[in-house]
């Protein structure tokens, strides 16, 4: 997956237009072509995906984003531990996407758009936020790129929250309280 030298940010999930897509690209558009930065797209119905890769032919970053369509879930680990930065350029939405928690748990950098379906899970601490328009979001991709220790950092302070809160015996213990509040109610 992963081209000579350069670095890998990946975006997995669906291709509808709350997902971000649109501005994911019109943020790599304003990223420099300096930057070794090569963008891999998991998901979508090939419909959105020849609908994007013209998008990106159209914006001239064809040869910087690579649209791979659907893959098996089973496979995920594997996609997400070849990548250098994880995206998430979500738009709209209430609810945290369930990729968020893969993200973390991978141990990698993770970039997203700086609204309430992001940001009720993830902080400055552990992901670099990046308000939801194309300058931000290159702002946000060039930084990650040129600093490995800020990569490496919020890497590491994802994983640790994501264990820390959302593990599978987190889970089971808050499911185990909130059966013995009702059971004593």
């Amino acid at each position: 997956m992963k081209a000579a030298n350069a670095l890998i940010a990946l975006y997995v999930g669906n291709l509808e237009r709350y997902q971000g897509i649109d501005l994911l690209l019109e943020g790599i558009a304003r990223v420099s072509p300096e930057t070794n930065l090569q963008t891999i797209v998991i998901g979508g119905d090939i419909t959105r995906v020849k609908l994007y890769r013209q998008r990106a032919f159209d914006l001239g970053i064809a040869a910087r984003v690579r649209f791979i369509g659907a893959r098996p879930v089973a496979h995920l680990n594997a996609y997400l531990a070849q990548a250098d930065i994880l995206v998430s350029p979500r738009i709209l939405g209430q609810n945290t996407p369930m990729k968020v928690y893969s993200y973390m748990q991978s141990g990698k950098a993770i970039l997203a758009t700086d609204i309430r379906s992001h940001s009720q899970v993830l902080n400055s601490e552990c992901a670099e936020l990046v308000a939801p328009n194309p300058a931000a979001l290159a702002a946000g991709l060039e930084r990650l790129a040129a600093d490995p220790e800020l990569r490496r950092r919020l890497g590491a302070v994802a994983l640790e929250t994501a264990m820390r809160e959302y593990s599978l015996p987190v889970f089971r213990r808050k499911l185990q309280e909130a059966y013995a509040t009702i059971a004593s109610a």
